[in-house]
């Protein structure tokens, strides 16, 4: 594995760490009904999934599939 692979790589298993840090459904479901954010349920948790997509396309970019 090369520099730029090691770097890659470390990129985006950064990126899934992160990912496992976010909050469970039903961490977003208590959170979500009791309003916590001020917002309901299902507006929490299209946030929460719209944030996975985002740290996801981050770590993504600029990064080729190897053949």
């Amino acid at each position: 594995m090369n520099d730029k692979e090691k770097a890659n790589f470390n990129k985006m298993r950064t990126a899934l760490l992160q990912i496992t840090k976010y909050q469970t459904l039903n961490q977003l479901r208590k959170e979500g009904e009791d309003r916590t954010y001020g917002i309901g349920y299902e507006e929490t948790l299209e946030m929460s999934y719209e944030n996975i997509k985002e740290t996801a396309k981050v770590a993504a970019k600029g990064i080729k599939a190897i053949a």
